[in-house]
């Protein structure tokens, strides 16, 4: 099996440019699959990595491809989208990126530095946390950069809070699992909510003792969502019943326990990572 831990653009490793969206980063994807010849990928994102996955889903993740984007031609098995929506909703990232932008990273030697500066900002340890694994430190100079692209980022925010109902996309009718925070906006919002059950009819919603960032907070248990939901899905080995509907599975997984990660039958498993694992590089 393979694992393809992705940056998106602006973000890590992945080239930096003067346009930040949705629509944007399922490009991207589109042509990082044609190119390394995936089919029938698992895709799974957190936020904005996760937002992507499911607009991808719905562009490109059907039987007959040739219906909305003819020049993919494979479907998307089933998707795993943390703490995100198929919407548009009301939030802001202002604080971070402005907390981010005011660090004197000319002073950061030390990760610890830059964590000490922004607990005046960012309160919450988890937070502050995955804000600095976008952190590089220069050994030589002895100071810090930020991976992602601050300014693109801040300035396009809006187009990933959107959902881009211009674009070609309809209902996806495959597997997809939702794991959101119960302290987060983004799946106990009852609209967005709505959104789920009309664009992904499949869709399984399933909560985590959590705010936005349910892979820090509730790690256990996300991972056990998604091993159950897989091996459910997928029909793996060691799964109670590879039969059972997702009704049924519904009341399973809403109990909150866990197993291993993503595989798919054509050995190759798609992961995209909005602000971390940086092994491949979107071109």
């Amino acid at each position: 099996f393979r694992i393809h831990a992705l940056d998106c653009r602006n973000h890590g490793d992945s080239i930096h440019t003067d346009h930040h969206s949705l629509e944007a980063i399922s490009d991207d994807l589109a042509l990082y699959m044609e190119e390394n010849e995936i089919s029938s990928p698992i895709l799974m994102g957190h936020s904005m990595g996760g937002k992507a996955a499911l607009l991808h889903a719905m562009r490109y993740g059907h039987s007959d491809p040739k219906q909305l984007q003819p020049r993919l031609d494979n479907s998307v098995r089933c998707v795993v989208a943390l703490d995100a929506a198929p919407c548009a909703y009301q939030t802001s990232h202002q604080y971070v990126f402005n907390a981010m932008r005011d660090l004197d990273l000319k002073t950061i030697s030390r990760r610890m530095d830059a964590n000490r500066q922004l607990k005046e900002t960012i309160v919450h340890p988890g937070e502050r946390a995955f804000i600095l694994s976008n952190l590089e430190i220069d050994a030589q100079s002895k100071s810090g950069k930020w991976t992602p692209n601050l300014e693109v980022l801040s300035r396009d925010e809006k187009y990933v809070h959107d959902w881009p109902v211009e674009i070609p996309q309809q209902p996806f009718t495959g597997p997809a699992l939702f794991i959101g925070g119960n302290l987060s906006t983004r799946l106990t919002t009852p609209s967005h909510l709505d959104a789920v059950s009309h664009k992904f009819p499949r869709g399984l919603v399933v909560m985590v003792q959590a705010g936005h960032f349910v892979h820090h907070a509730a790690a256990m248990d996300t991972v056990e969502h998604i091993a159950d939901f897989l091996s459910v899905e997928l029909k793996l080995p060691g799964a109670t019943n590879a039969q059972e509907s997702p009704q049924t599975f519904k009341k399973i997984a809403t109990g909150a326990t866990i197993r291993t990660l993503c595989v798919e039958e054509s050995d190759q498993v798609m992961a995209t990572a909005a602000d971390e694992g940086r092994r491949y590089n979107l071109v």
